[in-house]
């Protein structure tokens, strides 16, 4: 009698208990069968696209041009990604029947216009064999249009899964899923190391943001270090508003590491999405996206108004750290009518060019620089004493980087 009472007082608590493991057995359940049902669409498509990409990729080159060839490369995995962002999302109830419906038509648009290009690059080489010239350039245009074609709906689907979800932070040093579209990007922090997954047809969103108590830009580099012998990466960077700064890119093994470098604007956010090459490998990775400190002692010295300040007679040594890089510096104490300025290259890459601007930023002198990269420059110009002037360095045309040390004299 007296077991019995316990176990009437008991009872409640024990419901309770079974119905939370109900729940949660119901919830995991479901959400099993949600990512593998939303990764099952993901490989599906790129299978399906699979075929005639290698046509594309094989005989596109001369027809389409190599980047026209790599940026369908890149949309086709692209649009798997698409459609399994709004898979997720009409799965958590974020999209409703309608607008799904317009990812899966998209989709299959998609699919039919890279079919078309396969098949019209297959027909205009046969008419060049066969000699049919107006035939070849006819199926030639037709390519091209279908692979414009292509790219436009791709890029509707981009516009269409923008909106989707909300974001969610790292915890404890590992991804959190899920982070499959960029909306569901888990947020971290730069510096740090990130433990993450990879299953089939999986994509992780990470957001970064850039800061710089001194408001200065640096280089990031993003590396991924393979955890696994199975998993061959595929990595690419996005800026704030979402657009693609660079696209999808790995190495040619499975099992290796991959890495890049980006430019990074103080106070600005960047995502970098992890996944593997079409979705077909899986594995684990630890994912790094570190700033490299490669501005020199002066910046942010860009402009007119931060530009640092040198005496007459003075030299300064510093770096063109990318192509956007411009150093400003102010010269003061001229006291004669004439100035030569010197610039010591300290590097084999960079191709320095320099102008110079009155005290008003008026151009005194137009942009000279030497004929070759690793190259010094000298040249001298007319001066006012007691004006001062500005010196803009910069490399020619924004193409290279490098160390450098410049003087008056």
């Amino acid at each position: 009698m007296a077991k019995q009472n316990i176990f009437k007082k008991q009872l409640p608590l024990i419901l309770v208990a079974a119905t939370g493991i109900l729940l949660a057995t119901i919830y995991f359940v479901y959400r099993g069968i949600t990512r593998n049902k939303c990764d099952s669409v993901f490989e599906q498509t790129a299978d399906r696209v699979g075929g005639s990409l290698e046509v594309i990729k094989i005989k596109g080159s001369l027809i389409l041009g190599q980047e026209k060839v790599q940026e369908l490369t890149e949309g086709s995995q692209k649009v798997a990604l698409h459609l399994k962002t709004c898979c997720i999302a009409q799965q958590g109830g974020n999209m409703n029947g309608e607008q799904f419906q317009s990812c899966i038509s998209g989709a299959k648009d998609y699919e039919t216009k890279i079919a078309q290009v396969a098949t019209s690059i297959n027909e205009a080489q046969a008419a060049e064999q066969q000699g049919n010239t107006q035939l070849a350039q006819q199926k030639t245009e037709q390519a091209r249009q279908y692979a414009s074609a292509a790219t436009t709906t791709e890029k509707s689907l981009g516009e269409m899964t923008k909106t989707l979800s909300a974001a969610v932070p790292v915890k404890a040093g590992a991804e959190q899923e899920a982070n499959d579209t960029i909306l569901q990007a888990n947020t971290a922090e730069m510096g740090t190391n990130i433990a993450g997954a990879i299953a089939l047809g999986d994509v992780d969103f990470f957001q970064f943001q850039y800061r710089d108590a001194k408001n200065r830009r640096d280089i990031v580099t993003v590396h991924l270090e393979n955890k696994s012998a199975t998993l061959q990466p595929s990595m690419a960077l996005y800026s704030e508003d979402k657009s693609e700064a660079r696209g999808w890119s790995g190495p040619n093994a499975a099992g290796a590491n991959w890495d890049f470098s980006f430019s990074a604007e103080p106070g600005k956010k960047y995502f970098v999405a992890v996944s593997s090459y079409y979705g077909r490998t899986s594995g684990n990775y630890i994912l790094s996206v570190v700033p490299q400190k490669a501005y020199d002692q002066y910046e942010p010295n860009d402009d007119a108004s931060t530009a640092t300040v040198i005496k007459f007679g003075q030299s300064a040594e510093a770096n063109i750290m990318d192509g956007p890089d411009t150093d400003w510096y102010r010269l003061s104490g001229v006291n004669g009518n004439t100035v030569s300025v010197h610039l010591e290259n300290q590097s084999t890459t960079l191709q320095p060019s320099i102008r110079v601007l009155n005290a008003d930023k008026s151009e005194a002198r137009g942009w000279d620089y030497p004929n070759a990269p690793g190259a010094d420059l000298t040249f001298s110009f007319p001066t006012t004493p007691g004006q001062e002037y500005f010196l803009e360095v910069s490399s020619y045309y924004g193409r290279t980087v490098g160390k450098y040390k410049v003087s008056t004299h």
